[in-house]
């Protein structure tokens, strides 16, 4: 493992011009640095400075308005450490900001609303709103619907109630959550296919996982049981109410698959990769923060469906993973790199489950996928690259384009 030093560098005056920076905005943490990711960070860091880029981290935290300028944190390969440095405000801001808190949240969105007030800086895409937006933005569309899973707000428990009258299932899931947390399904046994209620004599079970990604499964006698622990475990958190799909294998574990979309060197959207996501054994999600491995799509498929139809649903897969980055950007603006998660079931259809606009790149790891690794590294810093060759009205119309 690389170690990773710190040397502090303050410098009086900034340290460049921004004509060619691009700068990186995470969330502050009390670590030292103070980010998480350090690792991808770095790699971006040496990359940019390959290619004539100055690339910098940074924090909500680091920014001084009143100059304005920012304190950030560039890596210097040849020592191996970390320099902190005065820049000006970057020609590119990369927003890889996460939250767990309120007040997180509420520092980026003001750095956020700063750095869009800044005639000098340009955002290298605009992050998606929450799950419930982009479904209802791709409703609108109209090219994706049978690929939609039947989604509603849980605006109360009764309206929970009506749903697992009607469908006996339901998930539940975070409207801004991910990696599995927070996820639930929720089924009313006496409509399972044996009629009748479990082996443990509930009526209704819980399974899934809770905010801090501990596994969770539990039977409640009646429905006012159920209904009482889940307005615990919501609380004042915002939730969906989903169609429930059978995405499970032939062997009965969950999986998915995502895609990596990202622009280019020329502006252009561009499949990076595709790979299948499996759950743990009895898992509901296939997240690999809790737990899932990750396959090659076409050999998982072939063996699925048998190599004619795995063949059809891998090409469908494709085209509705280059197709949606013109549906969302023609309602949001400019994006720059989607993770789609997409969803198979039993019966080979495909659905589209969660568009993320600050992906991970773990699943390129664990396949070994060398090419597809170094262009999901490399291409945010490509498009960076012609962002700051584009006049910004040229930038902006061109982000339209597929």
């Amino acid at each position: 493992m690389q170690l990773e030093r710190i040397e502090v560098k303050r410098m009086m005056k900034p340290h460049r011009p921004n004509k060619s920076t691009v700068g990186i905005m995470t969330t502050q943490t009390d670590e030292h640095p103070p980010f998480a990711n350090r690792g991808f960070y770095r790699r971006l860091c040496i990359l940019g400075s390959r290619s004539g880029l100055t690339v910098f981290v940074f924090t909500p935290q680091g920014i001084d308005w009143s100059r304005p300028q920012v304190t950030g944190y560039v890596y210097d390969a040849a020592s191996k450490e970390w320099v902190i440095l005065t820049f000006e405000l970057p020609a590119i801001v990369y927003d890889r900001c996460f939250f767990t808190a309120r007040r997180q949240y509420a520092d980026y969105r003001n750095a956020l609303q700063g750095l869009k007030q800044q005639s000098s800086v340009r955002l290298l895409g605009h992050g998606l709103k929450g799950k419930w937006d982009v479904q209802q933005a791709l409703r609108r569309d109209g090219r994706f619907d049978r690929h939609l899973p039947e989604t509603q707000p849980l605006r109360s428990m009764r309206t929970l109630a009506d749903w697992l009258r009607q469908r006996g299932e339901a998930i539940l899931k975070p409207r801004g959550g991910s990696q599995g947390r927070g996820v639930l399904l929720v089924r009313r046994e006496s409509a399972s296919p044996a009629g009748t209620a479990n082996a443990a004599g509930a009526a209704f079970t819980v399974r899934g996982r809770d905010p801090r990604n501990r596994a969770v499964a539990c039977g409640f006698a009646d429905a006012g049981a159920l209904l009482r622990w889940l307005r615990r475990f919501v609380a004042q958190r915002s939730y969906l109410l989903q169609q429930y799909l059978p995405l499970q294998s032939q062997n009965g574990d969950a999986y998915d698959v995502r895609a990596l979309v990202q622009k280019d060197g020329d502006g252009r959207w561009k499949l990076t990769g595709m790979a299948v996501r499996r759950g743990q054994n009895g898992s509901l999600t296939s997240n690999l923060h809790g737990g899932g491995t990750v396959e090659p799509i076409g050999p998982f498929l072939a063996r699925e469906f048998g190599p004619t139809r795995a063949e059809k649903l891998l090409h469908e897969l494709k085209q509705l993973a280059v197709g949606l980055p013109e549906a969302l950007e023609s309602c949001h603006g400019r994006l720059a790199e989607l993770g789609i998660d997409f969803g198979v079931d039993t019966d080979g259809n495909s659905w589209i489950l969660e568009v993320n606009s600050k992906p991970g790149r773990s699943i390129f790891t664990y396949l070994q996928d060398d090419q597809a690794k170094q262009d999901a590294l490399a291409n945010p810093l490509r498009y960076a690259r012609y962002l700051l060759r584009q006049p910004r009205a040229q930038a902006n119309v061109r982000q339209k384009q597929p």
